[in-house]
C-alpha cells in the first residue's frame, strides 16, 4: 500500500497504513476539512514532574495526573498533591484556570482522555496531561472533538514509543483533521450531550448510594 504524505513528514508506521482509518480521512478530505490547530493558537502547556507529598494537607494542591481524568470528568480523590509553596512557584500557564481543556498524552491506554476543568480551586498538572487553550471555538466543543469516535481513532493512529511508554505529539494533535461542516453544530451537539451525560451520572451517583445504602441494612444483622 503507498502512503502518500499530507505535510512535511510521513511516519513509516503500520498504523498509518490501516485501510479504515485511510478511507475515513479521504472522505472527510473530500468533503472539506479543518485541522485542530486552526483553532490552537497557543502553544500547549505541559506539565512538570512534581514533587509530590506521601499525604495531602490543608494547604496541599492537587495535581491532575491520567489516573484521575476518567470519563470526560475528574475524580479528585485520585490526584496527588504538592506543597503550596511549589504551586505558587511554578509558571502561571501550569496554574488552571477554569475553561482549560485537559488532555492526557502519555502512557499507553491513557492516551487521549479529554476534560474540561470548571473548578475554581487551585489544581496544576504533571508531566502526562498538557493544557489546551482553544480560541474561536468552545472548550466544550474541543472536548468532544477529541472524545469523539473520529478523534480517539486519530489517537491511536499518531501514537508512538514503546509499549506501555507510547505518546502523541502536539505536532500530531495539532494534525487531527474534522469536517468543516460539524462547526456549525458542534457547540449546540455537545451543550446537549453535557446535559444529557450530566445527568446520567447524577441518577448513577444515586443508584450507588442506595445501594450502598442496602449494605448497610444487611450489616445490621450481624450486630
Amino acid at each position: 500500500l503507498r502512503l502518500i504524505a499530507t505535510n512535511y513528514a510521513l511516519r513509516c508506521d503500520a498504523k498509518y497504513a490501516d485501510t479504515d482509518v485511510l478511507a475515513i480521512e479521504q472522505k472527510i478530505r473530500a468533503v472539506g476539512c479543518f485541522q485542530l490547530g486552526d483553532y490552537l493558537p497557543n502553544p500547549f502547556v505541559k506539565g512538570i514532574q512534581p514533587d509530590y507529598l506521601d499525604q495531602p494537607t490543608d494547604d496541599s494542591v492537587p495535581v491532575v495526573n491520567t489516573l484521575s481524568i476518567q470519563n470526560l470528568s475528574l475524580r479528585v480523590e485520585d490526584c496527588r498533591h504538592i506543597m503550596r509553596e511549589d504551586f505558587e512557584s511554578i509558571s502561571p500557564e501550569r496554574q488552571l484556570q477554569k475553561g482549560d481543556v485537559l488532555l492526557t498524552v502519555d502512557g499507553g491506554v491513557s492516551i487521549g482522555k479529554p476534560y474540561l476543568f470548571d473548578l475554581t480551586d487551585d489544581f496544576t498538572i504533571d508531566s502526562h496531561v498538557v493544557v489546551l487553550r482553544p480560541e474561536d471555538i468552545s472548550p466544550l466543543a474541543l472536548v468532544y472533538l477529541l472524545a469523539s469516535p473520529l478523534g480517539q481513532k486519530q489517537f491511536r493512529r499518531a501514537e508512538s514509543g514503546a509499549s506501555g511508554q507510547t505518546t502523541v505529539t502536539e505536532d500530531d494533535i495539532r494534525r487531527f483533521i474534522f469536517p468543516t461542516s460539524i462547526l456549525k453544530t458542534i457547540d449546540r451537539v455537545a451543550k446537549d450531550i453535557e446535559k444529557e451525560r450530566t445527568r446520567i451520572f447524577d441518577e448513577r451517583k444515586k443508584l450507588v448510594e442506595e445501594e450502598a445504602a442496602l449494605w448497610c441494612r444487611l450489616g445490621k444483622f450481624s450486630e
